[in-house]
C-alpha cells in the first residue's frame, strides 16, 4: 500500500516538470523537419497557423492582467497564477517566431514584389520594417509581462492604462502584418481588435483547463469573461463580413470566397461550431459557467475552434497540406509552451505578485 502511494506521488510529480512534453515537443519537431524537407511551403504555412494561435495564450494572459489592474474583481486574484505565469511565455513566443522572420520569403508574397504596387506598401512591407515592428512588439510585450506582476494599486493602474494603448496599436500593426499580408490587396481596420479578442478568448479558455478545481465562485466570473470574449469575437467577424461583402470589393470579397472552396469550408464550419455555437450556448447556462469541470470542457471546445479559426486565416495562401503541417506545429509548439511553463523560471513573477497584494 506505501509503495503504491509512493509510486502515485511520484507520477504525479513526473506530470508536473517540463521533460514529458519536451519530449513531445522534439517528436513533433523531428516531423515538422520531415515535412519541411517534403513540403517546405506547407510547412511553413502550418508553423504560422500554430505560432497565431499559442501566442494568443500568452498575449491573452498580459491582456487579462492589463484589464484587471484597471477593473479590479475577484477573478483577477484568482486566476492571477495562469495569467502570470502564461504572460512570462512571451518571451518564448517571441523566439518561436525567429523561423518567420529568418524565412520571410517562404511565408510572404510581398517579399518578392508580389502583390505590391503603390509606393506605400513597398516602403511599408519589406523585411527590415517588418523584423522591427515584430521585434519592438515582443520588447514591449516581455516589459509588460514583466514589469506589472511588481506593481500594485495606482502604479499598476498607469502601467496598465499606459500597456493597454500599446497593445491596441501593436496588435493592429502585427495583425496586418502577420496575417493580412498573407494578401497584401486585402486590409481590415478591425482585424486587431478580432485579433485581441481571439487572444483573450484563448487566455480564458486556457486558464478555464488549467486552473485547479477548488469551487471558487470566481470560476463563474471566468466563464462570464470567456462568454463576453467569444461574443465579442463573432461580432467583429460578422461585421467585418457583412461590411466588406456589401462593399463589394473584388480585391476583399476573394478573400472570402477563397475561404469558401473545400477543404477551407469544412474548417470555417467546425471552427465557427467549435469557437462559437458550441461554447457560447453552453456558457449561457448559468451552471456551465460555475462548474470548474464543465467549464474545463468548454474551454477545451473553446481552443480548439480558436485554432481552427486560426487555420481559415492563413492555411488558404499556403495549400491544403498546411492543415496537417498546422495540426503538427500546433503540438509541438503547444507542447514547448506547456513545458516551459512547468519550469521554475515562469512562476517566478508570481512570486514577485505575491508580495505586493499580501499573498
Amino acid at each position: 500500500m506505501i509503495a503504491r502511494r509512493t509510486m502515485r506521488r511520484s507520477l504525479r510529480r513526473a506530470a508536473l516538470t517540463p521533460a514529458a512534453p519536451l519530449l513531445v515537443a522534439v517528436a513533433a519537431l523531428i516531423g515538422m523537419g520531415v515535412f519541411l524537407l517534403m513540403a517546405p511551403k506547407a510547412a511553413t504555412g502550418g508553423w504560422l497557423t500554430a505560432f497565431l494561435f499559442w501566442s494568443g495564450v500568452p498575449l491573452g494572459g498580459l491582456l487579462a492582467l492589463m484589464i484587471h489592474a484597471l477593473t479590479g474583481g475577484r477573478w483577477g486574484v484568482r486566476f492571477a497564477a495562469e495569467f502570470i505565469t502564461t504572460a512570462a511565455a512571451i518571451p518564448l513566443m517571441a523566439l518561436l517566431s525567429v523561423p518567420m522572420l529568418a524565412a520571410l520569403p517562404g511565408f510572404y508574397p510581398w517579399v518578392f514584389g508580389h502583390g505590391v504596387h503603390a509606393d506605400v506598401h513597398r516602403w511599408y512591407l519589406n523585411a527590415p520594417f517588418f523584423i522591427g515592428r515584430t521585434a519592438l512588439a515582443f520588447v514591449g510585450w516581455s516589459a509588460l509581462a514583466f514589469v506589472l506582476p511588481r506593481l500594485a494599486g495606482a502604479p499598476a493602474a498607469i502601467v496598465a492604462g499606459l500597456g493597454l494603448i500599446f497593445f491596441g496599436v501593436m496588435i493592429s500593426i502585427v495583425g496586418y502584418d502577420w496575417v493580412l499580408s498573407l494578401d497584401p490587396h486585402f486590409t481590415s481596420s478591425s482585424f486587431g481588435a478580432t485579433l485581441a479578442f481571439a487572444q483573450l478568448a484563448s487566455a480564458l479558455a486556457f486558464t478555464a483547463v488549467v486552473a485547479r478545481d477548488d469551487g471558487d465562485p470566481a470560476f463563474a466570473d471566468l466563464g462570464g469573461l470567456l462568454l463576453a470574449a467569444l461574443l465579442g469575437l463573432v461580432y467583429m467577424n460578422f461585421m467585418a463580413l457583412l461590411i466588406v461583402w456589401y462593399g463589394d470589393v473584388p480585391e476583399r470579397v476573394q478573400w472570402f470566397v477563397d475561404r469558401t472552396q473545400a477543404p477551407w469550408i469544412v474548417v470555417a464550419a467546425f471552427a465557427f461550431l467549435l469557437g462559437s455555437v458550441v461554447p457560447i450556448f453552453s456558457l449561457f447556462l448559468g451552471r456551465w459557467r460555475r462548474n470548474p469541470r464543465a467549464l474545463r470542457i468548454v474551454g477545451l471546445v473553446a481552443l480548439l475552434g480558436i485554432v481552427l479559426f486560426d487555420a481559415c486565416l492563413v492555411t488558404p495562401a499556403f495549400g491544403p497540406l498546411a492543415l496537417g503541417a498546422a495540426a503538427l506545429a500546433t503540438i509541438a509548439i503547444g507542447a514547448l509552451l506547456v513545458s516551459f511553463l512547468a519550469m521554475p523560471w515562469a512562476q517566478a513573477p508570481l512570486r514577485h505578485w505575491r508580495m505586493p497584494h499580501g499573498r
